[in-house]
This record gives C-alpha cells, sequence and structure tokens, in this order.
C-alpha cells in the first residue's frame, strides 16, 4: 500500500514539473518580413533599340518633293535641273546604254513621285544605264557649275546591296555633249589605252548609303562631285551611268533624276 502512494506521488511531481517547464518558457518570436524575389529571378532591364547615327544620304521611305539643304553654304541654294521626271527631259537620251535586258520609261507599277519611273533590267554581264546629252540639245552643263547628281533608287520587292552598284558621272573639255571616242580628258599618271574607267565609278556605300536599300524602299541618292576622289579635270559634264550586273541586282529602279546646280548659273541657256 506504501509503494503504490509512494508512486502515485511520484508521478504527480512529475507532471507538476512539464507544466512549470512548458509554462516558464519564453513564447517563440513571431517574424515578420517582405517577401523577396532572389536575383537570379528578377527581371532584366530592356535593353534599347540600336539606332545607327544619321548619315548624310538618308535613306527615306518617300523621296522629299524639294532639293534637301545641305549644311555648307556652296551647297545650300542651288538649283534643279531635271534629267527624268515622267519622261526624259528635252536633250536628254538613254540610247548609249548597253548590256540591258530590258529597259524602259514608263514603270506604273514601282514610282516614287509622279506617274512614271524607269525599270531596268541588266543582263548577266555588266549592265549600263547610261544618261547622255545629244548633241542637238543645246544643254551646257559646266562642271564647275554642278553640285550633284540627285535620284531615287529602288529594288522593287527585292533589297539592293550598297555594294552591289556603282555611278559613275563622265564629261568632256571639247564638247557640252557626249560623243564616242572623245579623248578630250586625260588623267594624271594614267596609260591613254587603260581598261580602267576614266571617271570614277562609284559604289553606293561611298556614296553614304549604310545599308541595304529594303524591298519596297526608295534611296535618295547623292553624288556629290567635288566628294568624288581620282576624278579627272573637264569643263563639260555630259552624262552619267549605272552600273551592275543581274546576278547582283536582278532588276532596279530609277526615278526623279535631276543635277544640282549653284544658283549663279544657268544649265540650260
Amino acid at each position: 500500500m506504501l509503494r503504490r502512494s509512494t508512486l502515485c506521488f511520484l508521478c504527480v511531481v512529475i507532471i507538476l514539473t512539464g507544466c512549470s517547464r512548458r509554462s516558464s518558457a519564453d513564447p517563440p518570436p513571431i517574424v515578420t518580413a517582405t517577401p523577396t524575389v532572389a536575383p537570379v529571378f528578377q527581371e532584366r532591364p530592356t535593353a534599347s533599340p540600336f539606332v545607327p547615327p544619321p548619315t548624310r544620304t538618308p535613306l527615306p521611305t518617300r523621296p522629299p518633293v524639294t532639293a534637301t539643304t545641305v549644311g555648307d553654304d556652296d551647297r545650300s541654294q542651288l538649283q534643279v535641273d531635271p534629267v527624268y521626271r515622267d519622261a526624259l527631259s528635252t536633250g536628254w537620251s538613254i540610247a548609249n546604254s548597253a548590256l540591258l535586258t530590258s529597259v524602259t520609261l514608263t514603270e506604273t507599277q514601282v514610282v516614287a513621285l509622279g506617274r512614271y519611273a524607269i525599270a531596268v533590267t541588266p543582263s548577266e554581264s555588266t549592265g549600263i544605264l547610261f544618261f547622255t546629252i545629244t548633241p542637238e540639245s543645246g544643254i551646257e552643263l559646266r562642271r564647275d557649275q554642278v553640285a550633284a547628281l540627285r535620284l531615287r533608287l529602288s529594288g522593287g520587292n527585292l533589297p539592293i546591296a550598297n555594294d552591289a552598284m556603282t555611278i559613275a558621272v563622265v564629261g568632256s573639255n571639247r564638247f557640252p555633249y557626249w560623243t564616242p571616242n572623245d579623248d578630250s580628258v586625260t588623267l594624271s599618271g594614267r596609260v591613254t589605252n587603260s581598261t580602267e574607267p576614266l571617271f570614277p565609278e562609284t559604289r553606293l556605300y561611298f556614296l553614304g548609303v549604310n545599308r541595304a536599300i529594303a524591298p519596297g524602299e526608295w534611296a535618295e541618292i547623292y553624288v556629290w562631285l567635288d566628294d568624288l576622289i581620282y576624278e579627272p579635270e573637264y569643263t563639260y559634264v555630259t552624262g552619267f551611268y549605272l552600273k551592275t550586273s543581274n546576278d547582283l541586282v536582278p532588276q532596279y529602279y530609277v526615278d526623279q533624276i535631276e543635277w544640282l546646280v549653284r544658283a549663279e548659273s544657268s544649265a540650260n541657256p
């Protein structure tokens, strides 16, 4: 009987001791924190798109109606002398073009301004679309009065790489019009019978076209004569040509061709 009483007493002591410890313990702290996202899951900043710096010759989808003004005082006041606007101007010819599969002066589907443009398909060899002043024209374009040639160029539904075409301006020291076998212009240090072109053939990327002309786009091209390198000295501008081949440019279109002439002179007397 005594043993049972002792055992009951010990059980009561153990129970009371356990309750005492539990009640005396400090409650666990309640922690409140703002949820965060680990850096690896954080959203990356959006990169700013690269915008190429502007060039002297932009590539507008619509060419301007009037001549653009350039910063230099010498180029800010220029008169426009048209070569082609829906038709060839009087006194101009493309009869001296060579190695073209087809050419039409009345293209209606791909036009920059007006009703018509010129559509050209060069041959597999290098084709030349050659604009020349005719002997009976009465036109006199003096080299020291002509500032630039300006034209609009497109590949239609195809691109034109900026190294796929060259443009050249030609002249004479004897006649104000183009004539074959004119040997009045020479280049210092050049062998007379050299097969290299006498007048510089300049690729589009040297004319400020800093990328390919995209499909459906019209590029406004400027050929500033004073910027041409290796140009011989001559008195009269007698023509110009666009040169490419079918494997580089299967077809192209030209529109709104004109000379920019210094204001104090008149291209047509």
